[in-house]
């Protein structure tokens, strides 16, 4: 028992190194003139603090090449935990109990060279159940997924169903255009439609998916 207590302690110290040095890092980056959303853009129960998270956020990571992620309590505004990642993935290790009466969302970015609506990966949500919303800024809008509850089996009902309608949707740009660039906007932009019908025609309660362009007077 005194073994296990000792290596918890150890767990514990080096996770809140880790996540301090990461914040370090993620506080040194430039807020760029992107522009961002309002808070009328936001689900109803965030507050203004959390607002002017998710505002420097799209602010200091919507030019980067690569993933970076934070946990957040949308009531306070207040940083919970803090991830880099790479261009295409970010990841975050969690502590039992770590997130205990805080209501949490995350945010992250996805770089320019990666599709903007959420992924396959993005819906393991469904498997914490101390998370309430996921926040993805894309080049041009934010995505927000709703989803207040636990469920493996719509974890993967969601995954499977965004690589059938991913493929459709690149089959669709495919058949319209040949030039490579053009032909991932467009898909992206058909991907991200078809996400939102899939989802939201479902009408499951708490759970709701939602994407804000970006205001550029904001």
């Amino acid at each position: 028992m005194y073994f296990r207590n000792f290596l918890l302690i150890i767990i514990v110290f080096f996770d809140i190194l880790i996540n301090g040095n990461c914040l370090k890092e993620y506080e040194k980056l430039e807020i760029k003139d992107n522009p961002s959303i309002k808070l009328k853009d936001l689900p109803d129960e965030f507050s203004l603090n959390a607002f002017k998270i998710i505002d420097e956020f799209i602010k200091k990571t919507g030019h980067l090449e690569y993933e970076c992620a934070i946990y957040f309590d949308y009531l306070t505004g207040q940083i919970l935990k803090c991830s880099m990642g790479n261009i295409n993935e970010v990841s975050i290790v969690f502590r039992d109990g770590e997130f205990e009466n805080n209501h949490v969302a995350s945010i992250h970015n996805h770089p320019k060279s990666v599709f903007g609506p959420p992924s396959g990966k993005n819906f393991g949500i469904f498997l914490r159940d101390f998370e309430d919303y996921e926040l993805i800024v894309a080049s041009d809008e934010l995505w927000i997924l709703k989803a207040k509850c636990v469920s493996e089996k719509l974890m993967m009902e969601f995954n499977v169903a965004s690589i059938e309608l991913f493929k459709s949707a690149l089959d669709q740009a495919n058949m319209l255009y040949s030039d490579k660039k053009r032909v991932n906007e467009v898909c992206d932009m058909i991907y991200g439609a078809f996400l939102l019908k899939y989802i939201n025609d479902k009408n499951i309660n708490h759970i709701q998916l939602v994407k804000r362009s970006y205001d550029h007077d904001c």
